[in-house]
């Protein structure tokens, strides 16, 4: 990669003379003043390349981030806008409800055995260690058949 970058004018005009030491100049035969003036041009001038005056000092970085704002049509934002809106108008307002969307309205723990007792032990743990009130918490682990009694030895342990 660096060999094919070494090649190119642009590269040349930018590494050290001493950089390009393995790499023979080809220089046109001819008279000496084709010599002469491609010498010049492919001289390495050490001087610092003036950033000021040049095409990089004018460019904003804006212009980077949005890639322009040329390219886009004027009309863009509103088919944008107008698609976004059928789109929810559609499944929002118009679309019938499918066997999906009434699965979706249900309870989690009705779909999930267990998440229920599960997520009132864990209620009811940090409840005890912060002392709060756990009689919602208990009256519940009633009525699915849990023992507060095993469960206070186990949160003992």
């Amino acid at each position: 990669m660096l060999r094919l970058l070494t090649k190119t004018r642009l590269v040349r005009s930018l590494v050290p003379a001493a950089g390009m030491r393995g790499y023979a100049q080809k220089v046109p035969s001819g008279s000496s003043n084709s010599i002469n003036s491609k010498d010049e041009e492919l001289r390495i001038s050490n001087d610092p390349i003036k950033f000021f005056g040049s095409q990089a000092a004018t460019w904003r970085a804006r212009d980077t981030r949005s890639g322009g704002s040329d390219e886009s049509l004027w009309y863009q934002p509103y088919v944008i806008s107008a698609s976004l809106a059928i789109f929810l108008i559609y499944f929002c307002c118009l679309r019938e409800e499918s066997d999906i969307d009434l699965r979706l309205e249900g309870n989690l723990y009705d779909h999930v055995s267990g998440l229920e007792e599960v997520q009132l032990t864990v209620n009811y743990r940090y409840n005890k260690e912060h002392g709060l009130d756990t009689k919602e918490q208990e009256q519940r682990l009633r009525e699915l058949g849990v023992d507060i009694a095993q469960l206070d030895a186990k949160l003992a342990q």
